[in-house]
């Protein structure tokens, strides 16, 4: 997908993402703002993007009936790492209801964009579907088979650079945009989905501290 941004040398990361949704024939407000500069932006470590990767994996399993919510919590404990779980997933831990369950099992895709921002897939792929977390080496994976999470949040990670991050975040807060027009207007989307959207934008967001907000608490601005 981000081939596309090779399109137009010299052009600004606005316009390059704009290029993209204009090949893929998506709305587009040419009036939206730049986002953050290079220069006033600083991305999450490795060691952050890590750790909240694993507690994503741990609920996403709790949200797919593959863990209850005190095996998952006893999980965490045995390997000390209940300090990176959130308010709100402590919450769900402790009373994860089929409404929780759905809502958290979105969270998919922003597992999908961590493990991008740490170069564990190649391409976050167009949003028009969902992710599959099968693509990710079982190698590659922080948990199972007796392995410690905690080697893999202690790993010496290779980001994915600020640019590159930037260019992402930049693409889907105007393709989350015409996710909310169409919405509001009650337009059928049929080349993006709009869930996919809106996880992929939170989780981009979280990567480059937007309006330095917590997990919990990050926005999606259009």
């Amino acid at each position: 997908m981000f081939n596309l941004f090779k399109k137009k040398k010299g052009a600004s990361r606005k316009e390059k993402s704009e290029a993209i949704l204009e090949e893929h024939r998506i709305k587009i407000n040419y009036n939206l703002p730049h986002i953050e500069n290079d220069t006033d932006v600083t991305i999450r470590t490795g060691s952050e993007i890590a750790s909240r990767f694993v507690i994503l994996c741990i609920t996403n399993l709790v949200a797919f009936n593959n863990l209850s919510g005190a095996e998952a919590f006893s999980y965490l404990s045995e390997y000390n790492l209940t300090q990176y779980l959130t308010p709100e997933e402590q919450e769900f831990l402790a009373n994860p209801t089929p409404e929780k369950k759905n809502q958290e099992s979105w969270k998919c895709e922003c597992i999908w964009v961590l493990a991008w921002a740490l170069k564990l897939v190649d391409d976050l792929k167009f949003p028009d579907h969902l992710c599959n977390l099968n693509d990710i080496a079982e190698t590659d994976y922080p948990i199972g088979n007796g392995k410690n999470p905690n080697n893999f949040i202690n790993k010496s990670w290779d980001v994915r650079s600020k640019a590159v991050v930037l260019d992402a975040a930049d693409l889907y807060y105007r393709m989350d945009w015409t996710v909310v027009d169409a919405r509001l207007n009650g337009i059928s989307l049929e080349n993006l989905n709009p869930g996919v959207v809106y996880e992929r934008h939170y989780a981009l967001n979280w990567l480059i501290n937007y309006m330095n907000q917590d997990w919990d608490d990050v926005s999606c601005d259009t």
